[in-house]
């Protein structure tokens, strides 16, 4: 069964699209690996993308490219 992500989760995940470096490209499966490594947050890139919150703000830091 999938995780479900706590506030505090969502938060470090929008905090990694934050900070995350325009030199590198961004993308949902980079994003999962950055969130384990960092956070050991397991989570698959389409149960993250139903998060409104990272969404959002995974959408912006690419519109912002």
């Amino acid at each position: 069964m999938a995780k479900h992500l706590t506030d505090i989760d969502i938060i470090n995940i929008v905090s990694l699209i934050d900070d995350w470096e325009s030199d590198c490209k961004l993308t949902w499966e980079r994003l999962c690996k950055l969130a384990f490594k960092r956070h050991q947050i397991i989570i698959a890139r389409q149960a993250m993308h139903k998060y409104v919150r990272i969404r959002v703000a995974f959408m912006d830091k690419k519109g912002g490219n």
